[in-house]
């Protein structure tokens, strides 16, 4: 490309072509080799300095925020800035003909085709969309013209990163619990526990995270619902002018439970199936991270605070060895997916059988069930604190309630 033009456009009598090597769609992991053929079709003999191929991969950040400025006459008032990022993690620079400098090159009429190859770094994180950035693996074609804009060519692939959750085995088999508590009328009633929790920490593509879910209403207060959420938040983060960040929440799955009465106690099982995704990652990407949690609102009917709970999850690319599976646990898995139990034990499968991992979503398979003596109030746990009402909020009223309320 000529040095002083910024200006990149294609042309209808030139033709390019990117084909990847036994892989048409353009999909590879993370230490894989990219190979493929680029074919250029010319009608016409064609004048070039050069055609060179730009393979790379790299994340990028941007968004605009209005921030105060400071004038001579020490007047504030707010400015439009632009907030951005950009990490590179891996670039190649291939010249089939000619040069970025020196004379221009005929080249004749009819299809050329030109090999190349560049491998993918083992800590390459996975390709990502986000409304604040993206991670982005281009083969650009360049076909690089004196004094005029360049022919230009893109081809983008997409890069699956390896994180395997056996790394951190014990970390990731580790449960996971979340506790609130809330009073009402000014804390002169008996409070609603709400608890939930996950087997395990670790989870892969294709296994089914196991939410408990343990709501102890002893207050005089009915629960309207309860909404359940498996989601990806994606931090995007700025370096330039400072460090800002935005977050992107992604909703993968959500589930509701109905009322829960009051002075009631109550247990429910949901069974949260997950689709392809990309991994959690806090490590390859410095300015776009990803994480994944499964978030419960609780919606009592006379208040208008929210109760949420935040159960934190790492999703891999490969699982945990189904060794370490218990056998419960991969029949749930099995029921998720709308499989027939396996013959033998009932609630266990084969030694050598994987996880199922299909990729079709699987129906609800929530349960509730009614503990006995569900009129019983269980003792209020000592390190229990009682909650007033939120700041700014008035005082509760009675009032009559719309049963669909």
């Amino acid at each position: 490309m000529g040095k002083d033009k910024t200006k990149n456009k294609s042309s209808k009598h030139i033709k390019c072509d990117v084909q990847f090597d036994d892989n048409p769609q353009g999909i590879f992991r993370a230490g894989d080799t990219v190979s493929g053929t680029i074919e250029i079709q010319l009608e016409k003999p064609k004048k070039f300095r050069g055609i060179a191929l730009r393979i790379n991969g790299f994340a990028s950040t941007s968004w605009n925020a209005k921030v105060k400025d400071t004038n001579d006459k020490d007047k504030t008032k707010n400015k439009k800035t632009n907030f951005n990022g950009r990490e590179d993690y891996f670039g190649s620079i291939t010249y089939f003909v000619g040069s970025d400098v020196g004379n221009p090159l005929e080249v004749p009429a009819g299809v050329h085709r030109y090999p190349f190859s560049c491998v993918i770094p083992q800590t390459a994180p996975s390709s990502k969309e986000g409304k604040y950035g993206h991670i982005r693996y281009v083969v650009k074609v360049s076909l690089e013209r004196p004094w005029k804009y360049d022919h230009v060519f893109q081809a983008p692939f997409l890069v699956k990163s390896h994180a395997d959750l056996s790394v951190a085995q014990d970390r990731m088999l580790l449960p996971t619990k979340a506790e609130i508590v809330q009073s009402f009328y000014f804390g002169l009633t008996d409070p609603l526990i709400v608890t939930a929790s996950t087997p395990r920490t670790g989870y892969a593509p294709g296994e089914v995270i196991e939410v408990a879910i343990h709501v102890n209403n002893q207050s005089s207060v009915d629960v309207r619902g309860i909404t359940i959420k498996f989601q990806r938040i994606d931090t995007f983060i700025s370096q330039v002018p400072v460090v800002q960040q935005h977050l992107e929440h992604t909703v993968m799955e959500e589930r509701t439970i109905g009322r829960v009465a009051r002075r009631s106690d109550a247990v429910f099982e949901e069974n949260i199936l997950i689709g392809s995704t990309v991994p959690s990652d806090d490590e390859r990407c410095k300015i776009i991270q990803t994480r994944y949690e499964v978030e419960l609102l609780v919606r009592p009917v006379r208040s208008r605070k929210k109760m949420i709970l935040t159960l934190p999850l790492v999703i891999g690319s490969v699982g945990l060895p189904s060794t370490l599976y218990p056998m419960q646990m991969l029949a749930k898995e099995r029921a998720a997916l709308g499989m027939d139990e396996p013959t033998g034990v009932e609630g266990t499968l084969p030694p050598d059988s994987p996880p199922p991992y299909p990729d079709d979503s699987q129906p609800s398979t929530s349960r509730a069930f009614q503990a006995e003596n569900s009129t019983a109030t269980a003792p209020l746990p000592e390190d229990a604190k009682e909650h007033e009402f939120e700041k700014g909020s008035e005082p509760y009223t009675p009032r009559d309630f719309d049963e669909n309320e």
